[in-house]
């Protein structure tokens, strides 16, 4: 604890030094408020947002059994099961306590109930960056939590592909898959992160969610609370 200094052991200040502090304190207290200006950087303000929409799957309405339900805000892939499951579904899906994110809400993505392949993706306007990009030090995290079923191989990737007003792609990063003995072969997903530098020219960002099934009938290539995220 801090020590508190008895008032019989301060000692008096001359009127001439009084003056000198005085003066000292005015020039501080006119210097301060400069310097709190200059420490609130008008970049330190900035709210960084995810681009993803419906980012954890919460918008979509889970049957009981991981069936393939509507998932707002993603465009499935031609023929694809991709769904959204509850956490703790009937059949061995991730629980509220398997590993994975730890504010995950109620909700997560999973391949579907049947095929070889799944997934969905969506296309994210960049127009809020477009002088940041334009400049060439626009930079992107891309980041989500992905997983599987117990020691099966299946698995599920996230591709964000930058692609100019005209349609032309600039290029891709992806994050994943998590194998099964990267999880120990325990049912859940862990979380996976790649950073870089946005393309110049870069209007949307197109977000894909890939699932692959390798083993049994259902595709369980998971993933949750994926983000895509830039900054100056």
């Amino acid at each position: 604890m801090r020590g508190q200094k008895g008032r019989g052991s301060m000692t008096r200040i001359s009127a001439r030094s009084a003056v000198v502090v005085a003066v000292a304190a005015a020039g501080l207290a006119a210097f301060a408020p400069a310097v709190a200006q200059a420490a609130i950087h008008p970049a330190a303000k900035a709210k960084v947002v995810n681009l993803i929409q419906d980012p954890g799957a919460e918008r979509a309405k889970p049957d009981s059994d991981g069936g393939k339900v509507k998932v707002p805000g993603w465009k499935p892939a031609k023929g694809s099961q991709f769904t959204a499951v509850a956490y703790g579904a009937a059949g061995g899906f991730p629980a509220s306590s398997s590993p994975g994110p730890k504010h995950r809400g109620k909700n997560f993505f999973a391949g579907g109930p049947s095929g070889n392949t799944s997934g969905a993706s969506q296309s994210d306007s960049l127009k809020a960056d477009a002088k940041l990009i334009a400049s060439g030090h626009a930079k992107f995290q891309l980041s989500g939590w992905l997983g599987g079923f117990s020691s099966q191989a299946d698995h599920a990737t996230l591709t964000v592909t930058w692609i100019t007003a005209k349609g032309k792609a600039l290029g891709h990063t992806t994050i994943g898959p998590v194998t099964p003995t990267q999880r120990h072969n325990v049912t859940g997903m862990l979380h996976r992160s790649k950073s870089g530098t946005v393309p110049k020219g870069a209007a949307h960002a197109v977000v894909t969610l890939h699932m692959v099934r390798v083993d049994g009938e259902y595709i369980d290539g998971y993933a949750d609370n994926l983000s895509l995220t830039i900054t100056g």
